[in-house]
């Protein structure tokens, strides 16, 4: 008790331990792919730092060297503009640079000049304001020469005398700086926002066309700890929120372009951010799901290890208390090698030692695989061969062995390996057991489909059941006297006795009975004396054991036998009936046979009593037609056959009357009977032409008022054949008038029970 307390905590504790161990191996893979999140987060912020002080460093260097350049031109203007000369010679030899595609100069009169003429801009611009300004670049402002389109201008006075003149602008195409941009945006996977400051409108928007404004991000759903206040407050710093257009978050930098009063944002989307770290976490999730899955099916080995070592003990222990309980009851070897058998799905069990000892269990269906006679002495001998020659090597007194019909047993034993290709043996596996005296048990399965647990069973049970075999075999000496019969060595009445009670309680689901009488042996007894009697009784009883081998078969008298069958179909049965008549064929004895057969509520004494009624029926018949063959004979020879005939007749009848008041065969069709036991029992002439009138009679003249009406149900012959189809026996105890008790019991005598039509009728004396 306290070691199958130990395995079960054990067991228990390997279960919790491969749990904590996923557990914990769950945590660490969420907390590296959480904390790779983390990193990704972190080092994306900082490459969006990065390359934002990138394209800012150069952002601001071209506009500064655009500057540069438009302050060249502005100081060649002032020079024009203090020689009386024109600015058309600058117009003709500009050409695009940088980021200007055209330059213009606003004189004071608020006309403005360009290399295509002068446009004059009053009330829409004003040349004071402009020039009070001083150098400065614009965000995104209407261009005053077109209509409807935006540009950037870049702006310089024109001085003479430290007097402005005019204001030269540089014009930056928003298209121009944003093709630029865009692609080295679109290089770095990122999107770029630059904005003016002061108006939040985008110069540069890789994602909206036409361009935004910084306004726009002000309805954005901003994760935590970031908002759109931080975001238009300070100078640079991180933010993030949700982009309505994919709904994935976007990570953000943004800082200002100091020289220009201009902001500048990089950022990207959450799947860019992530993209190498989502590539990781699968990367891990399939590494994970690998290690789980192993966990998994480690989990269940290590289940279905503890269930099979539990299934082993349990059913060792089980094997152990048949064994140790075999002297109570004498089926439990044959229970223990089912079990074994069972347990190692094999095609059969079997226990043989060097005493004789010779057990074994197959299925019925199996039963023509068995091996028997020499192939069986031969099968064993070869077992103890390899046996002794196992132990001989190992001197260990409990050993394993496996005999397998391979290329190396054809070399070594070739007659072994084609006796077991032929018998369709595929696998012998046996422990043996040998003591000090050379005595040698062998216990083993033959095609078992569980090696490894079959192995570990029989090692574990050989000697519990080597001991058992040894105290049934040397200390039930006398109870195997007491229950066998001296004479033939089939099973006596009181083992008969003993064996009803099991088979009663069992109630197997196909159970039948034999039951045999030998005709003619008190004429054989005084013919040729007693020992030719006894010769016959033995040679049946012999051929019985042959033919129901496995069964139970009993003595019951001096020249009747009873066979028990459970577990067999009714056509074997028959087929073995017809083989123990053929074995008697050659000594040219003759039996009567009756048998019955259930395959469910199984009563023994019921079932013999309707078997030995078949019997005496079918000794009628065979005194019948031994008399009428002998009618044909010589007059002196029949003579003798017909008295010898009416001679055993008589003896069946006087033995019959001690046990029943009326057998008759009655035909349910017809309403015909005839009588099996005479005399007469209903009287009145036996009217056997209509049956029913006769009983009917009988109920009112013999039997009590108080029994009339449920003998009287009997006459109801459709009743009669759906109890008898139900696998119910028709049957009823009833009182005579004279105070005598009878029991009615009826048979069936076809082998179709739903078309019942011939019956057999019998009064027993209670």
């Amino acid at each position: 008790m306290a070691i199958t307390f130990e395995r079960k905590k054990q067991k228990q504790n390997n279960i919790l331990y491969t749990i904590i161990a996923a557990v914990l191996i769950c945590a660490v893979f969420l907390g590296m792919v959480t904390s790779f999140y983390f990193a990704a987060e972190k080092e994306a912020y900082e490459m969006l730092h990065i390359q934002t002080k990138q394209i800012k460093d150069d952002l601001t260097l071209q506009l500064k060297s655009d500057r540069e350049n438009l302050i060249t031109m502005a100081n060649f203007a002032a020079k024009l503009y203090a020689d009386g000369e024109g600015y058309d010679r600058m117009f003709d030899s500009f050409k695009p640079i940088g980021l200007f595609s055209n330059i213009g100069i606003l004189n004071s009169d608020n006309t403005f000049i360009t290399k295509m003429g002068s446009i004059d801009l009053n009330g829409k611009i004003s040349f004071q304001d402009e020039a009070s300004r001083g150098e400065y670049i614009s965000g995104r402002i209407p261009d005053l020469t077109r209509d409807g389109q935006e540009i950037i201008r870049s702006a310089v006075p024109i001085k003479v005398d430290n007097k402005t003149v005019g204001v030269l602008y540089g014009v930056i195409p928003l298209n121009t700086i944003g093709e630029k941009y865009n692609k080295m945006a679109k290089e770095l996977d990122a999107q770029l926002f630059v904005y003016d400051k002061i108006t939040g409108k985008f110069v540069i928007d890789t994602i909206n066309n036409p361009l935004g404004e910084l306004s726009q991000l002000k309805t954005r759903e901003y994760n935590d700890g970031y908002s759109y206040e931080d975001l238009i407050t300070t100078d640079k710093g991180y933010s993030s929120f949700k982009s309505i257009r994919t709904g994935e978050d976007l990570y953000i930098h943004y800082s200002t372009i100091e020289d220009f009063n201009w902001g500048i944002m990089l950022a990207r989307y959450e799947t860019q951010v992530f993209a190498q770290t989502h590539i990781t976490a699968r990367i891990l999730l399939v590494t994970f799901a690998i290690i789980i899955l192993i966990i998994a099916v480690y989990l269940q080995l290590l289940l279905k290890s503890e269930k099979d070592r539990t299934k082993l003990n349990v059913e060792s222990s089980a094997i152990r208390k048949l064994l140790l309980e075999v002297n109570e009851q004498y089926t439990n070897i044959t229970a223990a090698m089912k079990s074994i058998k069972k347990f190692s799905d094999s095609r059969s069990a079997f226990f043989t030692d060097t005493d004789g000892e010779d057990f074994y269990y197959i299925e019925p269906s199996l039963k023509e695989e068995l091996l028997s006679g020499k192939d069986r002495k031969y099968f064993q001998s070869e077992l103890f061969k390899y046996a002794a020659n196992l132990h001989n090597v190992n001197k260990s007194a409990i050993s394993f062995m496996q005999i397998i019909p391979n290329s190396h047993l054809k070399e070594t034993n070739s007659e072994l390996y084609h006796f077991l290709c032929e018998h369709h043996i595929k696998d012998i596996s046996f422990a043996i057991i040998a003591d000090k005296k050379n005595h040698v048990g062998i216990l083993g399965t033959i095609n078992p489909k569980k090696s490894a647990a079959t192995r570990t069973l029989l090692e574990d049970i050989v000697v519990c059941f080597s001991i058992a075999i040894y105290n049934k075999k040397h200390l039930n000496k006398t109870e195997l006297a007491a229950t066998t019969d001296s004479l033939t060595g089939a099973l006596n009445r009181v083992a008969y006795k003993k064996d009803i009670l099991v088979f009663d309680e069992e109630k197997p689901e196909e159970f039948s009975c034999i039951y045999i009488d030998v005709n003619e042996l008190h004429i054989r007894n005084n013919k040729y004396g007693h020992a030719a009697g006894d010769e016959m009784l033995i040679y049946i009883a012999n051929s019985l054991k042959e033919a129901f081998y496995g069964h139970r078969i009993y003595r019951m008298g001096g020249d009747e036998f009873l066979v028990f069958a459970k577990d067999t179909k009714q056509e074997t049965i028959k087929q073995n009936i017809e083989t123990f008549v053929e074995l008697l064929k050659p000594k040219g004895y003759h039996v009567a046979i009756g048998m019955s057969y259930r395959n469910q509520n199984s009563n023994c004494e019921e079932m013999e009593r309707e078997a030995e009624i078949r019997m005496y029926e079918a000794k009628a018949q065979y005194y019948q037609n031994k008399e009428e063959k002998s009618v044909a004979k010589a007059e002196d020879k029949s003579y003798v056959h017909l008295r010898t005939g009416i001679r055993e007749i008589d003896t069946m009848i006087s033995v019959l009357k001690e046990h029943y008041n009326g057998i008759y065969r009655v035909s349910l069709e017809t309403d015909r009977a005839s009588r099996i036991l005479m005399p007469s029992y209903l009287g009145y002439g036996e009217n056997e032409e209509n049956f029913s009138k006769l009983l009917k009679k009988y109920i009112n003249d013999i039997v009590h008022p108080d029994s009339h009406r449920a003998v009287m149900s009997f006459l109801n012959y459709d009743a009669i054949k759906r109890q008898i189809s139900e696998d119910n026996l028709p049957s009823i105890t009833y009182r005579k008038t004279n105070g005598e008790t009878v029991t009615l019991s009826i048979y069936n005598l076809d082998d179709d029970k739903d078309n019942v039509k011939d019956t057999l009728w019998v009064f027993a004396k209670n």
